[in-house]
């Protein structure tokens, strides 16, 4: 099917499709699945049905009523899936994502606020800012920097590393409900670096409880590293 491309300047509606290349700038509506190679919109967009692309970037409000697949994505702005997303190769979000049906990816950096309705899988998961993961977070390597409250059910990888980007404001001493820090029901690796962080279940080869850690009950291998303000319950060596 030969494929043609879609221009939208100002506001605009446009039906889905096949298209080459399609971009838009300003407001604009997109009535339909649409498969295209690359796709490119600064403004506000809705596309009403699922996108599938070679490259993804959007810089503004964008919001996809179905499922969102592609090599590349870029987001910048304020981002909705109502379906599931898959991205074969780097998802880089800037701004607050919001994912329905949950994530499929290789690498996913997240500079502000992830929101998954569903599990996030990928090799590596890096995020500046925080997340609310409703499902499992499986990847290879784990690195979070927290700056707003986090909360998840269940952390699985290899290497995981849970800290605070910045320094604790004065409104998070007073208001616990503003404070950086990652909930979770069990998380589990092979090496593990926490803080700040409050767990269920912590089990690992290495682990390390630090600062600001309450942890019900802490299960290793090889060797468990306690900070001296960190709480755990019980630990126990499999």
């Amino acid at each position: 099917m030969e494929r043609t491309e879609m221009r939208i300047s100002g506001i605009g509606n446009s039906q889905g499709g096949y298209y080459s290349h399609v971009r838009v700038d300003g407001m604009a509506k997109i009535n339909g699945d649409t498969d295209c190679i690359s796709f490119d919109s600064n403004g506000t967009l809705t596309v009403e049905g699922s996108l599938q692309s070679e490259s993804v970037t959007m810089n503004g409000t964008a919001k996809i009523e179905g499922r969102a697949s592609a090599n590349r994505m870029m987001l910048d702005g304020l981002v909705t899936i109502k379906d599931q997303a898959v991205c074969h190769e780097t998802l880089s979000a800037n701004g607050r994502l919001s994912i329905a049906g949950g994530l499929i990816g290789e690498k996913v950096e997240i500079f502000g606020s992830l929101k998954s309705g569903g599990g996030v899988q990928c090799e590596t998961f890096n995020v500046h800012g925080g997340f609310n993961i409703d499902g499992l977070l499986n990847a290879g390597m784990i690195d979070v920097k927290l700056s707003i409250p986090s909360k998840i059910k269940e952390i699985g990888g290899d290497a995981i590393s849970v800290k605070r980007f910045k320094k604790v404001s004065v409104l998070e001493q007073f208001v616990p409900a503003f404070s950086a820090r990652l909930q979770a029901q069990v998380i589990e690796g092979d090496e593990i670096d926490l803080e700040y962080t409050e767990a269920d279940i912590v089990r690992g080869n290495v682990v390390r409880i630090g600062k600001g850690c309450k942890i019900g009950r802490v299960e290793y291998k090889d060797r468990l590293i306690r900070e001296d303000d960190a709480t755990i319950g019980t630990a126990h060596q499999m």
